[in-house]
């Protein structure tokens, strides 16, 4: 590897969320053929490599936010010009080696007092802080999250770009009802459901959502079922126990998984996505189902507003009444359902991931530029 290597850390492309970022910048990257044509090194798990055969790989399989991985940083960073951070575990020693790190959200740490202890709290302030004052750049997702920066960790503006996360093509609306069908009765899923797509993190407020449709069936006010994909915490603080126990019940379908191809099935199929949480940092998942077709009903918080622009029905998440009715309409009333539909789809196309990696590029450009 040469000394003009951009090094990019892989280590969490399984994950969703900065998996889905890491996946969308390389897969766009490489149709373009700009991966190359800026000697990018991917450092990661030797099987996640794989799909990105054609780049140049080295091994760095630390645990992240793990004191063994602030070690072996610096022999990972010697021999890069760069080094783009995915996440703000960034490195506390760098050298000479230009740092670009990219913050999706600041959830560690605006929750900190709600869902994570003291030690946690303590480790992400440390390493956030760290980003803001250490690196050459920060990228951020959204506004909203540029602006969390600036006013929880006085970071400066100038060094804060803002790119949105693209729509992976494979998301789109099903001309044959076929493989939705076909998808629905594998996991025994009824004709009407509501769909929730996301981790089950507390502040995903999946639990008030759960705890919400179970009173609407009770009072006979809703008759679609609720489908739930996302994998649980391992851990839950007091008041959210329930969740470790979540599994499929009547008329509330559970599975922590399924294939990238079934979720396309899953969002065409819905009556509706709805993303009850709290705060984003970005929202792909609401992107997602917009562009499959499947209305969307999210809470007016954070970055949520500033992706779904006016093609989603955003309601106040401490308001139960709002989501209620929410949910409520758009079972009953099907012009409302298209409307948004089409509004969705409209929405999503602007989000494309190869603006997104080609702005990430011209980020690289400016830092390696500087002095």
């Amino acid at each position: 590897m040469t000394a003009a290597a951009i090094g990019l850390d892989i280590r969490m492309i399984r994950n969703t969320g900065i998996g889905t970022y890491i996946r969308g910048l390389l897969e766009s990257w490489q149709e373009t053929g700009l991966a190359n044509q800026f000697r990018l090194a991917l450092f990661g798990a030797q099987e996640n490599h794989k799909p990105f055969a054609s780049l140049p790989f080295f091994a760095f399989n630390s645990p992240i936010y793990s004191i063994q991985e602030q070690l072996e940083y610096p022999f990972r960073l010697r021999d890069c010009a760069l080094w783009h951070a995915p996440h703000y575990n960034v490195p506390l020693l760098k050298s000479k080696t230009k740092l670009v790190v990219t913050i999706h959200d600041l959830i560690h740490w605006i929750f900190r007092k709600d869902f994570y202890t003291p030690l946690q709290a303590l480790y992400a302030k440390t390493l956030l802080q760290h980003a803001v004052t250490k690196s050459d750049h920060m990228i951020t997702v959204s506004q909203k999250t540029r602006e969390d920066l600036i006013q929880y960790f006085d970071a400066d503006p100038e060094r804060i770009t803002v790119i949105a996360e693209g729509v992976h093509k494979k998301f789109q609306e099903l001309e044959n009802g076929q493989p939705v069908r076909a998808v629905l009765e594998k996991y025994f899923v009824p004709k009407n459901y509501f769909l929730y797509v996301g981790s089950l993190k507390p502040h995903k407020n999946v639990l008030g959502l759960i705890h919400l449709f179970r009173k609407l069936k009770a009072e006979h006010k809703l008759e679609a079922s609720l489908v739930i994909i996302g994998r649980k915490d391992k851990h839950y603080p007091r008041g959210y126990e329930e969740l470790t126990h979540l599994k499929t019940e009547k008329e509330l379908i559970y599975l922590p998984f399924v294939e990238e191809d079934e979720l396309v099935a899953f969002y065409n199929g819905a009556l509706a996505l709805v993303h009850p949480s709290l705060y984003e940092g970005f929202g792909l998942t609401l992107l997602e189902a917009m562009a499959c077709g499947a209305p969307v009903i999210a809470c007016r918080s954070a970055s949520v507003p500033e992706v779904v622009g006016e093609a989603a029905y955003l309601v106040d998440p401490c308001v139960e009444r709002e989501m209620s009715d929410a949910m409520i309409r758009l079972e009953k009333v099907p012009g409302m359902r298209e409307e948004f539909k089409r509004k969705g789809k409209l929405r999503a196309a602007h989000f494309q991931w190869q603006d997104a990696a080609k702005k990430t590029i011209e980020i690289y450009e400016k830092v390696l530029a500087q002095s």
